[in-house]
C-alpha cells in the first residue's frame, strides 16, 4: 500500500594490513618480547576499559556530570574527561550544552541495535508477530532504534490483500510513524531531541504528522499514560497503526511492536487493538529479562 524505504547497508571500511619486516637473522627475539611493546598494549587495554566502564555508568543514569563519573569511577578529571572526548568524537557519548550533563549517544543506539538484530530477538517475536497478523489480520512489524529513525526487523502480513507492506529494512520516523513514537516516549527530553535532530519544525510527511514539538511531546505522554499509542495518516497518507514499546533487561525500550493496516480499516479498531499490542511488548520484554508480561 506505501512505498517503503529500505536502509542500505553501509560498507565497513577496510585498512589496509601491512606485512610483518623480516626478523633479523640470530635475532632470536619476536615483537611481543620487547617489553616497551607490552606495556604499550597494556596501555591501551586499560583505556578501553576505562572508557566501556564510563559507557556503563551513562547507560545506568542519565546526564551525569564529568566530576561525577570520574568520583564513581575512582578516575582523575583529566583522565575522564580526556576519554568522554574521544567517545563523544565517535557519537557513543554526548553531552548536553545546558547542563553539562553526559549521556549515552546514539552511536550507541545503532550498536545496540546490531546486537538485537544479530542476537535473536527477532526469532523470539516471530511467533508474537505471527499471532498478531493472524488474529488481527494486519501487518505486525518488530522496531528497533538504528540512529535517527526507527528500524523495521521482522514483519508478518495478515490475510487482507489491501495491506500495508513493511519488509525488514524499511526506516521509519521516530516523529510521524506509531512504532517511532513507542521507542522514545519514555527517553529524557534531552535525548528525544538529539534523536529528531531539530531544533525548529520537525519535518511534514502529511497534512497529518506532528511538526510541533510540544504537540509531539503531548502525543508521546499518552503512550505512558495507557501502554500504548496510535498514530494515523502522520507517516503517510491512508496509514494509520498502533505500538507498544518492548522493555529489555535494563528497563530501557529496546524495541517496539506494532500493528500498522490502511486507515479505513484500522481506524475504529485502535481502542481494541492497542491493549492487544501492548500486552504482545509485555509479553517480548518478559522474555528478554525486563518488565513482567502483566502490570
Amino acid at each position: 500500500m506505501t512505498r517503503s524505504h529500505k536502509a542500505s547497508p553501509a560498507a565497513p571500511a577496510g585498512r589496509p594490513r601491512r606485512s610483518a619486516p623480516p626478523a633479523e637473522a640470530g635475532a632470536g627475539r619476536t615483537p611481543s618480547a620487547n617489553p616497551a611493546a607490552g606495556q604499550g598494549a597494556a596501555g591501551a587495554a586499560g583505556a578501553v576499559d576505562r572508557a566501556l566502564a564510563i559507557l556503563d555508568a551513562l547507560a545506568a543514569q542519565d546526564g551525569l556530570a564529568l566530576s561525577d563519573l570520574a568520583r564513581g569511577l575512582g578516575l582523575a578529571p583529566s583522565t575522564t574527561h580526556r576519554l568522554l572526548g574521544a567517545l563523544a568524537a565517535r557519537r557513543l557519548a554526548e553531552v548536553d550544552a545546558a547542563t553539562q550533563g553526559w549521556s549515552v549517544g546514539p552511536a550507541a543506539v545503532r550498536l545496540g541495535a546490531a546486537f538485537l538484530r544479530r542476537g535473536g530477538l527477532a526469532e523470539r517475536a516471530r511467533p508474537l508477530l505471527d499471532r498478531l497478523a493472524a488474529d488481527s489480520g494486519e501487518t505486525a512489524v518488530l522496531v528497533v532504534p538504528d540512529g535517527d529513525a526507527a528500524l523495521v526487523v521482522a514483519e508478518a502480513a495478515g490475510a487482507p490483500s489491501l495491506r500495508v507492506v513493511m519488509p525488514p529494512g524499511t526506516r521509519l520516523p521516530y516523529h510521524a510513524s506509531a512504532a517511532g513514537k513507542a521507542l522514545i516516549a519514555h527517553l529524557p527530553l534531552s535525548r528525544v531531541r538529539v534523536l529528531l535532530g531539530a531544533d525548529g519544525a520537525l519535518p511534514a510527511l502529511t497534512h497529518r504528522t506532528l511538526t510541533d514539538g510540544g504537540e509531539l511531546i503531548a502525543d508521546l505522554a499518552t503512550l505512558r499514560h495507557s501502554g500504548w499509542l496510535a498514530e494515523r495518516d502522520e507517516a503517510a497518507e491512508g496509514q494509520s497503526a498502533v505500538a507498544a514499546p518492548v522493555f529489555g533487561g535494563l528497563d530501557d525500550p529496546v524495541a517496539a511492536l506494532a500493528l500498522a493496516g490502511p486507515s479505513l480499516r484500522l481506524e475504529s479498531r485502535m481502542a481494541a487493538l492497542g491493549p492487544v499490542v501492548c500486552a504482545a511488548a509485555r509479553q517480548l520484554g518478559a522474555a528478554l529479562g525486563g518488565r513482567p508480561a502483566a502490570q
